[in-house]
């Protein structure tokens, strides 16, 4: 049985999917619009994706273990390491199947719609809190209350 392995480069409009059946050789690359994306994976036997982690990516993980494949998330700054030209959606497609390879990157797990509210509310928050400490300690313009305060 041979193990096939799908990565997926996310982007705004278009997405880079390359296929690997063998470690080291790709098989396919097509670059596929969003609408068309879930339809090419239902087409597709149970296989192993690979995602960049992103907020986006956490909800086609979702979506994709809904068909039956196995979706591993792999850190952002780890793929990079493994981009060997110029950044484009093809050399990060091709850049997630090298860093899969590698046994060093750990996946991220994928996050419920709950977990995800959470930490954006989270960051949200810790926002909130460097924007309040930075006020009093000087990151406001100076202003010269004397004369701000004379009529």
């Amino acid at each position: 049985m041979e193990s096939t392995t799908i990565a997926v480069d996310l982007a705004k409009t278009v997405c880079q999917v390359a296929v690997s059946r063998r470690p080291g050789q790709i098989a396919l690359e097509r670059r596929l619009a969003r609408a068309q994306l879930l339809p090419f994976f239902a087409q597709q036997p149970p296989s192993t994706v690979l995602l960049e982690a992103c907020g986006s990516a956490h909800h086609w993980a979702r979506e994709l273990q809904q068909l039956g494949h196995t979706v591993r998330l792999l850190p952002a700054h780890d793929v990079h390491r493994c981009v060997r030209r110029n950044k484009t959606n093809r050399t990060d497609a091709r850049a997630l199947l090298e860093a899969h390879r590698n046994e060093e990157i750990h996946p991220v797990p994928v996050k419920s719609v709950d977990q995800q509210a959470l930490t954006a509310l989270h960051r949200l928050r810790s926002t909130w809190l460097a924007t309040r400490t930075e006020w009093p300690s000087g990151s406001l313009p100076e202003v010269d209350w004397q004369q701000a305060s004379e009529p």
